[in-house]
């Protein structure tokens, strides 16, 4: 799985954040497929690969990021000053645990995000790539 990681950021075998998730769990950080059953407006920590950024100029400097771990996707909304404040993390890192509303609308599921972490050094033996777009 390392291998194939490394190689070519992904791997059929395995998903990383399966051997992290009890270190997940003990965070607070929510499985991506439970998303769908959480309460709209509730407070959420979400957590995966980062798969891509996109940020279109016409979306007033909001990013867009989807994450993914073993067990699905989150989408995320990332507003300006967040993204500013948290950087480092929201622009380099390749995976990410963060806190924010979940919100329902109609059947489309995201998170505004308040808070971004990069949870990359736990992932210190794998070298994955997001698949970002300008």
């Amino acid at each position: 799985m390392i291998a194939d990681y490394r190689s070519a950021g992904l791997s059929l075998r395995a998903h990383p954040f399966q051997f992290l998730r009890d270190e997940l769990d003990q965070l607070g950080v929510t499985r991506n497929e439970r998303l769908a059953k959480a309460p709209d407006g509730c407070r959420i920590k979400v957590s995966g690969l980062v798969l891509l950024r996109q940020r279109p100029g016409t979306a007033s400097g909001i990013t867009f990021v989807t994450l993914e771990d073993e067990t699905g996707f989150a989408n995320l909304i990332i507003r300006p000053e967040i993204w500013e404040r948290d950087h480092r993390a929201a622009r380099m890192s390749n995976a990410l645990v963060v806190t924010g509303e979940l919100q329902r609308q109609h059947n489309v599921i995201h998170v505004l995000v308040s808070r971004v972490e990069d949870l990359t050094p736990l992932l210190a033996n794998l070298q994955t790539k997001s698949r970002d777009f300008q």
